[in-house]
């Protein structure tokens, strides 16, 4: 059984349609990348997947249940989020941002265990924000406030992981390093990872599967060299590209060459 399931989900805003009919399945120990064009409907699905919005056609499953007869607290015990715009209104520390991952697990106002302020900081350290941890979220840049949500992930430890732009605002280092910490999860917890992507090179590089979505509709969906071919891309994204092989890994790399007729 998958651990996140969309049925031939929709979402109409009025009557302009932006998710029309897709159908995924997120399995324990994958990651998949949603890629596509602006507006294509990628930000939309994950919100549908995580019960912030609720689909106008079709049904999202977590573990086989309906995600729509779960209550919030059982929602956020199966389901981690990350956001690319962190808002920030209340000066929380940066080590209470990430405690409040555990808050799905334990009752209203209890302290932190032992075993929990330990996971507060392995999360602090593999996100590299130790030197942060009492410094409040107001003062923090976008990329910092980006790795706390990160760090707040790993914390509640949920079974899926749904990540819209986690790589905004970091600069290439920390890139890589939130995707290895997502593709480590997937791989060594058995976690389920949906993340939404505009970098296809790191698309390529972290996902197991990747799924192509055009105005709302799923154009592609498999391997990273199955779906990022020259063709399709160009007819996405309305750009010449180039695609060749990873120097190292089994993998394609994508480099755009300009635009197409349609595309100029």
């Amino acid at each position: 059984m998958p651990l996140l399931e969309l049925q031939d989900v929709r979402f109409a805003y009025g009557d302009r349609e932006v998710v029309g009919g897709v159908s995924l399945a997120l399995a324990a120990g994958e990651v998949v990348a949603v890629v596509g064009p602006n507006g294509a409907g990628k930000s939309t699905l994950l919100r549908l997947a995580s019960g912030l919005l609720a689909p106008t056609g079709g049904t999202v499953r977590v573990e086989g249940t309906d995600l729509a007869s779960l209550n919030r607290r059982a929602a956020a015990q199966q389901i981690c989020g990350v956001a690319p715009e962190q808002r920030v209104e209340l000066p929380f520390s940066v080590r209470e941002s990430v405690a409040f991952g555990r808050h799905p697990w334990r009752s209203a106002f209890a302290p932190l265990s032992d075993d929990e302020r330990q996971s507060v900081d392995a999360a602090l350290d593999a996100t590299d924000i130790v030197h942060l941890a009492d410094r409040p979220l107001t003062a923090l840049s976008s990329g910092e406030r980006q790795r706390a949500a990160i760090a707040r992930c790993l914390v509640q430890d949920a079974p899926i992981w749904l990540l819209d732009e986690p790589t905004a605002h970091l600069d290439l280092g920390h890139r890589l390093t939130v995707l290895e910490l997502a593709r480590t999860a997937a791989r060594q917890r058995q976690r389920g990872v949906l993340m939404v992507l505009h970098d296809l090179n790191l698309a390529a590089l972290a996902a197991d599967r990747v799924a192509l979505l055009v105005c709302g509709q799923l154009q592609a969906l498999g391997t990273p060299s199955e779906v990022l071919t020259e063709a399709a891309l160009a007819q996405a994204f309305g750009a010449h590209v180039r695609v060749g092989k990873h120097p190292t890994l089994d993998v394609p790399t994508i480099a755009a060459i300009g635009p197409t007729e349609a595309g100029s």
